[in-house]
């Protein structure tokens, strides 16, 4: 009896896991493949942030697509288990087993469970009552249904990042094919007046919604690590947030009012943040250890420098600019300071150097092979 009653609790763990991993739509999987997910992620990162970047950034690539078929995998091996701890008590009273054993063996329990489960049945051991006939037939649909789901929540998840791909090279492109906001902006400015950006904003909204939902019905999709950081969620991430306190901070209030006040911008601004928060919620990152290594001059030095590089590029591109300097520098650094310190956390979690994400040491760099460094 105690065998069947483990059997069956390892079957309603799986079925549960199941469940909460393919089929119900939250921001976390199941017990099993959470923990799965997170431990062997934690192990990459340990292993990949004592490497140089493009090896770390090779090997947390590997991460991804070796999760799945992993949990597959255990998912199999412990639907086997369950079924053969049913049968073990039961085998050989209640089965014809080749040979005439007369005591139970676990060998052979697995053996006809792994059968079962793969819809093999080569007919060497075969269940003689009508309980052992319907379990088998229980477990023979189970199989099936796992092998049905796996093939679906597979191309789920390749389809979610196929479409995540396509939304950062949009952006990548437009961003000077770096982290270059200043581009990205500029891109829509022809002729003294700004063209489709409203639009643009609009589009990458929807785009952010849409990618947040593939994470939350795919908590998987968190494990994917791109190996060009412009494919990467943080960057995608940046360049929304950064575009949105850039045209707030930068533009020049009375020539750009109804930009600085578009719905559109501020819509872009609030999905930005949305998503960021909804990342950290779901990695847990609210109570990481890790703290940025910067004191709060250096920190405000590095802003003041990007506002100034930004600043300066919109003005060789035509684009007017605030009259006060200052205090489109102060309302920058207000914006900046909402969302920079979770974007860290979830970029360094994510295998990614900040300098990466936000391109402060090198606006074109990629990190792609290409491009391994920075530019002095």
């Amino acid at each position: 009896m105690a065998f069947t009653i483990l059997g069956v609790g390892v079957l309603f763990f799986v079925a549960y896991d199941v469940y909460a991993t393919i089929l119900d739509a939250r921001s976390q999987a199941g017990p099993l493949s959470e923990t799965l997910n997170r431990n062997v992620w934690r192990v990459a990162r340990w292993v990949g942030f004592r490497l140089s970047r493009p090896r770390r950034h090779r090997i947390l690539n590997f991460v991804g697509p070796l999760l799945l078929p992993t949990l597959i995998i255990i998912y199999l091996i412990l639907l086997i288990s369950g079924f053969a701890l049913i049968y073990y008590p039961r085998m050989p009273a209640q089965f014809n087993v080749p040979g005439g054993a007369s005591t139970p063996t676990w060998a052979e329990s697995i053996y006809f469970s792994g059968t079962s489960l793969t819809t093999l049945g080569f007919g060497d051991i075969t269940p003689r009552t009508v309980q052992m006939r319907l379990v088998a037939l229980i477990e023979a649909a189970t199989g099936f249904g796992l092998i049905s789901l796996a093939v679906t929540y597979l191309l789920s998840v390749y389809g979610a990042l196929e479409h995540k791909r396509v939304v950062a090279l949009s952006i990548y492109h437009q961003s000077d094919e770096g982290a270059n906001v200043a581009s990205l902006i500029s891109y829509y400015f022809i002729g003294g007046r700004f063209h489709g950006l409203d639009a643009s904003l609009r589009a990458a909204a929807r785009d952010l919604q849409s990618l947040n939902e593939s994470h939350v019905e795919h908590p998987i999709i968190h494990y994917f690590h791109p190996f060009q950081v412009y494919k990467s969620l943080p960057r995608v991430l940046f360049l929304t947030l950064e575009t949105c306190s850039v045209i707030q901070s930068c533009l020049d209030e009375e020539t750009y009012a109804e930009l600085r006040q578009h719905p559109e911008v501020r819509t872009l601004a609030a999905t930005g943040r949305h998503v960021l928060v909804a990342m950290v919620e779901a990695l847990n990152l609210e109570t990481l250890t890790r703290r940025r290594k910067e004191l709060k001059f250096e920190e405000a030095r590095r802003w003041k420098a990007r506002y100034d590089q930004t600043f300066d590029q919109l003005i060789a591109a035509g684009i007017s600019t605030r009259r006060e300097r200052h205090a489109g520098y102060e309302d920058y650094r207000a914006q900046r300071e909402e969302w920079e310190a979770k974007l860290y956390r979830l970029a360094g979690h994510l295998g990614y150097d900040w300098d990466e994400i936000t391109g402060d040491r090198d606006l074109q760099y990629a990190a792609d092979e290409e491009m391994e460094q920075p530019r002095p």
